[in-house]
């Protein structure tokens, strides 16, 4: 269930992160002691202490605390297409670094091959250079590590479960580095991947995994697609369209915490920004993200960067963080149902309600089941490297269900339709369009 966030180790120097060799994730060096545990996302999850401390007497929904939602684009072109949404998290960084009170950003950023890792920024001109959104599984213990090591105030770039492992240990050992964060920008996380979705789709495609040099999920305009380079050549495979994608990035690659996970919306950012996934949005020819205010501070600086004219934004309601990220993401559904399955069947599950809870509708009991005993024997045929086999499985016996989402996509991104009985009103195209 390891996520790689390393609050373990900052709990136990003796431990450190290191690449399972059959499962090709993230996991600790060795067994530790309660005190690791005790701050561990794969254990437990203490959302709402956590959010009382985060955001002291805001009052928590099931889209956890809010203040503004907005769809927001850069209004640099360039750093807009590269993103393949809104660009606005780079955006935010040199807007930030550019106030006196902060002192870095600490940020994910490419070592080399596959190996990706958080360095403290402190440079506006380096901005640009940092990666993009990173779906495979990468060690980011240091980014503790660096909140410790560095005087001053910085701002964290973290995926949801990240946040939940470095608050969790701040707050458990060491309460005086909370003052060192001066705001937290999180992702709506779509999930990570093991290695094996990258070996696999390689192997599809006849590239060489072992010798790859750089690799980009997003770039390009909307959706993006996977960039690999290797000395070969650039590789791109489309994330959308190609059937080889959608074998290699079935969900049976994620981390398996991922499948029990009932924070996608990351409750404990202080702003979020993800992909605007909305009928409305589907046509502009870079992209528009989802921005979650969840203080009145970030909503202020949003409005700022807006009349600076650095932001194009229109304010939304929490409707829309459901439906462009579906409503069993959002609140939890599948996760919900499937943690009190593997509870039942003895399996470890990590403890975790969060403030969406209350609105989760649990998915059924025959689809609980049937994914795990699918995901079992997936996991199998993964460990044994036989990629090929779950091609050919994906092309028969899953087939009706990848032209469903197939169907999906041709409804929302060619017709421009979500609700085909019109249950909701859409976001109007007069809103948007003031985005590119």
């Amino acid at each position: 269930m390891c996520i790689g966030c390393g609050a373990c180790a900052a709990a136990d120097p003796s431990l450190t992160l290191e690449l399972d060799p059959e499962r090709l994730l993230y996991r600790p060096s060795h067994a530790s002691n309660a005190a690791a545990a005790a701050v561990c996302p794969a254990v437990q999850v203490d959302f709402h202490g956590l959010e009382e401390q985060v955001f002291p007497g805001q009052q928590s929904t099931p889209y956890g605390v809010v203040d503004t939602v907005m769809l927001a684009q850069s209004t640099d072109y360039d750093r807009n297409v590269k993103a393949s949404s809104g660009g606005l998290i780079k955006e935010l960084l040199l807007e930030l670094l550019a106030r006196d009170d902060v002192d870095g950003a600490i940020c994910l950023d490419h070592v080399e091959g596959l190996r990706f890792e958080p360095r403290l920024v402190r440079d506006p001109d380096e901005i640009d250079m940092l990666p993009g959104s990173i779906y495979h599984a990468v060690p980011l213990d240091k980014a503790l590590q660096l909140l410790r090591e560095h005087d001053g105030r910085f701002v964290l770039v973290a995926i949801p479960c990240q946040l939940e492992g470095i608050y969790s240990y701040i707050y458990t050992h060491e309460p005086l580095l909370v003052s060192k964060i001066h705001t937290t920008i999180g992702l709506l996380c779509g999930w990570l991947y093991s290695h094996h979705a990258l070996r696999a789709i390689c192997r599809f495609k006849g590239v060489d995994f072992d010798q790859i040099e750089e690799i980009s999920f997003r770039g390009g305009g909307p959706v993006g697609s996977l960039q690999i380079r290797t000395p070969d050549g650039l590789a791109k495979v489309s994330r959308r369209i190609d059937f080889s994608y959608q074998v290699a990035f079935d969900r049976s690659f994620n981390s398996p915490r991922c499948h029990l996970c009932i924070n996608h919306s990351n409750f404990l950012a202080d702003i979020v920004v993800g992909d605007a996934w909305l009928p409305s949005t589907v046509k502009t020819r870079t992209g528009i993200s989802l921005l979650i205010c969840r203080n009145p501070d970030t909503t202020e600086l949003v409005r700022r960067m807006r009349k600076d004219g650095r932001l194009r934004t229109t304010d939304v309601t929490v409707d829309d963080i459901k439906e462009s990220q579906k409503r069993q993401v959002v609140f939890g559904d599948f996760a919900y149902a499937y943690a009190e399955y593997r509870m039942e069947q003895g399996l470890h599950t990590p403890q975790m309600v969060g403030p969406n809870r209350s609105a989760a509708q649990l998915t059924g009991r025959r689809t609980v089941e049937e994914f795990h005993k699918d995901l079992v024997r997936k996991l199998e045929l993964q460990g044994q490297r036989r990629y090929r086999y779950l091609w050919v499985r994906k092309a028969t016996v899953e087939f009706p269900k990848l032209a469903k989402r197939y169907l999906n996509w041709f409804f929302v991104r060619i017709l421009r339709v979500k609700s085909l009985l019109g249950v909701r009103k859409e976001v109007s195209r007069e809103q948007v369009s003031i985005f590119r």
